[in-house]
C-alpha cells in the first residue's frame, strides 16, 4: 500500500485533491417529513449494533442486501413485466426497508465510534448512487412497466435528480433536502413491493383512459413530486444564481452548468440506441439495457460527488464509462456487424467494471492518505459518549423540534448525518451550568430570577 507521502501520477486523485479531502467538512440543510419520525428508530438501532462494526460495513452489507433481492426479482421479470413469484417482491421490499436502516446508522456509528471521516461520506454516496440503479429496477418491474419507454423515464429522471442533488451541492457547498426526498422515496417503493407480492399488479395495471394506466398516473405524479421539491428547496436556484466559487462558480472555480454535460450525453447516447435499434435492443433486454444505463450515471455520479469534495474540476466528456454507449451507437452506424444483445452485455460487464473499479480505487487512495482502514474498526476504538435511554415520545419530539440547519460532519449519509441521541449529553450539562449560574446570580440579590420572567 502506498503511503501519503509516494507520488500519485499513476493514481486517481492528486495531492492538491488529497489534502482538500482531509480539509472536507459535510454540510446539509432542510428535512424532510418523514426522517424525525425515522430517527427515532433509527437512533434506537444504532445502540444495538456492535462497536467493532465499521460504519462502511454496515453501508456495505446494506448494498449487498439491495442488491441481491433485487437481482432475485430480475432473475423472474427479464423484460420489465411484473412475472416473479410474491415471496421475490416481498424479499424485494425488506432488503430496501434494510438497507434503509443500515445507510441510515452508519454515520450515527461513526460519531459513536470517534471513527468519522471523509471517507465515509464519499463511501456512503457511492452506494447510494449503485442502490439507486437497482430500486429503480425493482419499482419499474413491481409496476409491470415493462419494455415501454415509461420505463425508460424512469430511469433517466431517477438518475438526474440524483446527479442534481450533487451538482448543486459542487455549486454551494452544501446539500440541500426537501420536504419529499430519499426517505419519502424508499418508503413508497417499499410499500410498492409489498402490495404487488401481496395482492398483484392488477391495481397498476388499472386503465383510466386509453392506453394511459395507473402506473404511468403514479409515475407522473411521483416525478412532479420529486422535481417539485427539488426545486423548492432551492436546488434549482442555487445552480442557476451562482455558485460560491470565483465569480459565482463552483466551489472549484468551474462553470456551474458544466456538470449537466455527462448526464446529457449519457442519456442523449443511450436514448440514440433506443431510437435507432432495428433488432428492437431495448424491448428484448429491457432490464439489462436499463442497468447498464443506470451503472453509467452511477460513474459519472460519483466522480461528481468526488470533484465536490476534493474542490477539483469534475470529468466532464473524457471519461472511459462513455465508451460503452459509443460502441452501441458505432456498431449500429455499421450496420450491426457485432449482434446487438451480444455487445450489449460486454458493455453491461465493462460499465460495471469501470464503476466498480474506480470507487474502488478512489476509496484505496484515500486509506491510504489518510492512513486509516476502510471496512474495518481501529483496534482502540471505543464509544465516545455513554447511550442515553430516552423514551420514544421524547426522542419525537426532540428531532421534530429540531432547526433544520443541520451541523456539519465529516460522516456522509443524510439520514446518517443527523445528531446522535449521545450528542444531548453535552448541550444538557451546558444548559445546566447556565441554569444553575443564573440561580447563583438570582440568591445574590442582581439580576432576574425565572420566576419573575415568568
Amino acid at each position: 500500500m502506498k503511503t501519503k507521502n509516494e507520488s500519485t501520477t499513476n493514481c486517481i486523485l492528486n495531492q492538491f485533491q488529497l489534502e482538500n479531502l482531509r480539509r472536507h467538512v459535510y454540510k446539509s440543510s432542510g428535512k424532510t417529513i418523514l426522517d424525525p419520525y425515522m430517527q427515532v428508530f433509527w437512533c434506537w438501532l444504532v445502540e444495538r449494533v456492535p462497536i467493532w462494526l465499521a460504519p462502511n460495513m454496515i453501508t456495505l452489507v446494506g448494498l449487498i442486501i439491495n442488491v441481491a433481492t433485487t437481482l432475485l426479482l430480475v432473475y423472474f421479470s427479464k423484460n420489465g413485466h411484473a412475472t416473479a413469484p410474491p415471496f421475490a417482491y416481498i424479499a424485494c421490499g425488506a432488503g430496501l426497508f434494510l438497507y434503509q436502516s443500515l445507510d441510515a446508522i452508519d454515520g450515527k456509528q461513526a460519531r459513536r465510534t470517534g471513527t468519522s471521516s471523509p471517507l465515509g461520506e464519499l463511501f456512503d454516496h457511492g452506494c447510494d448512487a449503485f442502490s439507486t440503479v437497482f430500486v429503480i429496477m425493482a419499482y419499474g418491474i413491481a409496476t409491470d412497466l415493462g419494455p415501454s419507454l415509461w420505463f425508460f423515464y424512469l430511469c433517466c429522471t431517477c438518475n438526474f435528480v440524483f446527479y442534481s442533488a450533487h451538482w448543486q451541492t459542487l455549486v454551494s457547498g452544501e446539500l440541500h433536502f426537501g420536504k419529499f426526498d430519499v426517505t419519502e422515496a424508499q418508503v413508497f417503493m417499499i410499500m410498492v413491493q409489498f402490495y404487488t407480492g401481496c395482492f398483484g399488479c392488477d391495481l397498476w395495471n388499472y386503465e383510466i383512459t386509453d392506453g394511459f394506466h395507473l402506473k404511468h398516473l403514479m409515475l407522473i405524479f411521483s416525478t412532479i413530486c420529486g422535481v417539485g421539491a427539488f426545486v423548492i428547496s432551492g436546488n434549482v436556484h442555487s445552480i442557476l444564481s451562482g455558485g460560491i466559487g470565483k465569480n459565482g462558480a463552483t466551489i472549484a472555480d468551474t462553470s456551474v452548468l458544466s456538470p449537466g454535460i455527462p448526464i446529457l450525453l449519457i442519456s442523449g447516447m443511450f436514448y440514440k440506441v433506443v431510437a435507432e435499434s432495428e433488432s428492437q435492443l431495448y424491448q428484448q433486454n429491457t432490464v439489462l439495457f436499463l442497468m447498464t444505463m443506470g451503472l453509467a450515471f452511477t460513474k459519472v455520479t460519483n466522480s461528481l460527488v468526488v470533484a465536490h469534495m476534493t474542490k477539483s474540476p469534475p470529468t466532464l466528456v473524457v471519461d472511459s464509462i462513455m465508451l460503452g454507449p459509443a460502441l452501441l451507437l458505432v456498431n449500429q452506424y455499421l450496420g450491426a456487424p457485432v449482434p446487438e444483445d451480444f455487445l450489449l452485455w460486454l458493455v453491461m460487464l465493462f460499465t460495471a467494471y469501470d464503476s466498480i473499479r474506480y470507487c474502488a480505487d478512489v476509496c484505496k487512495e484515500i486509506c491510504s492518505f489518510l492512513e486509516i482502514p476502510c471496512l474495518t474498526m481501529p483496534k482502540d476504538v471505543k464509544l465516545t459518549a455513554p447511550p442515553i435511554t430516552r423514551s420514544s415520545s421524547s426522542l419525537k419530539s426532540r428531532f421534530l423540534s429540531s432547526p433544520t440547519k443541520r451541523p456539519s460532519t465529516s460522516s456522509l449519509s443524510s439520514r446518517g448525518s443527523q445528531p446522535h441521541i449521545a450528542e444531548v449529553a453535552p448541550v444538557l450539562r451546558r444548559s445546566s451550568s447556565r441554569l444553575a449560574g443564573r440561580r447563583n446570580t438570582d440568591s445574590s440579590g442582581s439580576g432576574t430570577s425565572l420566576s419573575d420572567r415568568n
